[in-house]
């Protein structure tokens, strides 16, 4: 089976994002991906540029840049989600 890279929608005019990593699917608000981030609450609006399994995140009304592995967001999805249940 190929290897899947994960991919992002931003929607809702920059109100969410969905992801889907490792065959799994995600959505977050624009303040909970900040704050899964490490970054304080800021103005609407992200660029996501994704390289193979690297995800890099754009906040440019508040010039914020985080990047991190498809695996690193993996986990910190997975525990935002758990913590829901």
């Amino acid at each position: 089976m190929a290897h899947a890279f994960p991919s992002a929608l931003v929607t809702e005019e920059g109100r969410s994002v969905r992801f889907r990593i490792q065959g799994k699917y995600f959505e977050v608000n624009h303040a909970q991906l900040r704050s899964m981030l490490g970054l304080p609450p800021g103005p609407r609006g992200v660029g996501i540029t994704i390289d193979r399994d690297r995800l890099q995140f754009q906040f440019p009304a508040d010039n914020q840049f985080v990047e991190l592995s498809a695996a690193q967001l993996f986990r910190r999805l997975s525990k935002q989600a758990a913590a829901k249940s």
